[in-house]
C-alpha cells in the first residue's frame, strides 16, 4: 500500500476551488448562453467561463515549476507504464479493492489528465467563441463553436468519475477529500 503523506499547497486548493466553481456554474449555465450574445445567460455563462479559462491558466502554469502534487514533471497520461498502473488499477477495483498510487499515477493520473484537458478545451474554445463573436458568425466562430459543443458531453463524465472516486475513497475508510482541506 502506498503512504499518502503530501499535502496540497494553498495555491494548488484555490486553484483546484476555481476550477471546480467557475467549470461547473459555466457548465450548468450553457443552456442560458443561447442568444444574440447581449443577454443576461449569455453574458453570465461568457464570464464564468472566462474565469475557468484563467484558473485554467493558472493551473497550467503552475505544473511547471510547481510542488511535486500539482507538477506535470514525471506525469506522462499518455505512456505505456501509466497505461499499465491504470490497468492493474481496474483489476484492482473489479477485485472490490481501491487502488493506491502516488500523485498522478495509474487511473488517477489518466482521469486527472482527462479533466484538465476536458476543462482546458472548453476554456479554450470558449474564449475563442468570445473573441470571434463579431455578429457575422464566421467559419472560425462556426467551428469553436461546434468544438466547444463537443467537449460540452464530456464534463458530466469527468464529474462522474471524479466525484464517484472521491465517493469510493471515502467509504473505503481513506477520505481524500480532506486534503483540499486540511494543512
Amino acid at each position: 500500500m502506498v503512504e499518502r503523506g503530501y499535502s496540497y499547497p494553498t495555491y494548488a486548493k484555490a486553484i483546484h476551488l476555481g476550477i471546480a466553481v467557475f467549470g461547473i456554474t459555466a457548465y450548468l449555465t450553457g443552456d442560458w448562453a443561447e442568444g444574440d450574445g447581449t443577454s443576461l445567460g449569455y453574458l453570465m455563462h461568457t464570464y464564468l467561463g472566462l474565469s475557468l479559462a484563467a484558473f485554467m491558466l493558472l493551473r497550467i502554469g503552475a505544473g511547471f515549476p510547481g510542488h511535486h502534487v500539482v507538477t506535470f514533471k514525471g506525469w506522462s497520461p499518455f505512456s505505456r507504464q501509466q497505461w499499465c498502473l491504470a490497468i492493474e488499477d481496474v483489476y484492482t477495483l473489479l477485485k472490490l479493492g481501491v487502488p493506491e498510487r502516488e500523485p498522478h499515477q495509474g487511473l488517477a493520473g489518466i482521469k486527472q489528465a482527462f479533466g484538465l484537458i476536458v476543462f482546458a478545451w472548453m476554456g479554450a474554445t470558449g474564449t475563442a467563441i468570445y473573441l470571434l463573436n463579431d455578429g457575422l458568425k464566421s467559419g472560425a466562430f462556426k467551428f469553436a463553436e461546434e468544438v466547444h459543443e463537443l467537449g460540452e458531453a464530456l464534463i458530466p463524465i469527468y464529474l462522474v468519475m471524479h466525484v464517484g472516486a472521491v465517493i469510493l475513497h471515502t467509504l473505503s475508510g481513506k477520505p481524500i477529500w480532506k486534503k483540499m482541506f486540511t494543512r
